[in-house]
């Protein structure tokens, strides 16, 4: 009795396992999947071939994620930058920056 419910629970792992082994084939008529992208300023002028524009935009996405994380460590360096510049000030040179930068200043 034990052997035909772990052979049962054994063919049943297979079917499971096995499901993508009889999916469908992926239509051969359907076009690749087109990556988009932004080129860099003048170079749509050098002749570039369908393939290199795809290329270069797959580079680029390769490199976002990384440039993003990066650019968000560089907006809180500078902002903690300007917190301890600004902490140097006294109250009245503070007052005065703040009046410069707003317009007020008289």
């Amino acid at each position: 009795m034990f052997r035909a419910s772990m052979l049962a629970v054994l063919f049943a792992g297979l079917v499971v396992l096995s499901g993508g082994l009889v999916g469908q084939d992926p239509k051969k008529d359907e076009p690749p999947v087109k990556v988009k992208g932004v080129l860099p300023a003048n170079w749509k002028k050098i002749g570039l071939t369908d393939d290199q524009v795809q290329k270069i935009y797959k580079v680029q996405n390769k490199y976002d994620d990384e440039i993003e994380k990066l650019q968000a460590k560089i907006d809180v360096a500078k902002t903690d930058r300007t917190k301890e510049m600004k902490a140097v000030l006294t109250a009245d040179q503070k007052k005065r920056l703040d009046d410069i930068l707003t317009g007020k200043e008289k």
